[in-house]
């Protein structure tokens, strides 16, 4: 291998919040005794370990889930990190623990760098590049 780069481990946040409706409010101040709980399930975050490294037939990326299984499938989409044009993009869905390793072609790459980002469906996070690789 020509050049190793690690990613590392990251985890993205969000925060959550609660609130009552109006009903609630309105019910209140009619002398009503009203109680209510709301219970939020926490959202599972992506927790990633990316390893990416150049060999003779291009670059290879390797993500393991650090976390807990995701709750619904997730994108993950392969751009040129020059212009931010997309190359291609796949629907994965990890368990706890699992691996996945893919090779971009040199002839796909072209000599130009290429980067990684996954986006989950199951809450929002800003567009910014996971992984980045450059072969030469």
């Amino acid at each position: 291998m020509k050049v190793f780069q690690n990613i590392g481990i990251f985890a993205v946040g969000l925060v959550a919040a609660a609130f009552m409706g109006t009903s609630l409010a309105k019910a209140q101040s009619a002398g009503n005794r009203v109680s209510a709980e709301v219970a939020v399930t926490p959202p599972t975050f992506l927790q990633l370990e990316i390893t990416s490294a150049c060999t003779d037939k291009g670059a290879i990326f390797k993500i393991t889930n650090r976390g807990g299984k995701w709750p619904r499938t997730g994108f993950l989409r392969l751009y040129h990190a020059d212009n931010k044009s997309l190359i291609g993009e796949r629907r994965l869905r990890l368990a706890p623990g699992q691996k996945v390793s893919f090779v971009v072609k040199n002839k796909v790459m072209k000599k130009r760098p290429v980067s990684l980002w996954i986006e989950p469906e199951w809450y929002k996070r800003e567009m910014e590049y996971d992984a980045s690789i450059k072969c030469n």
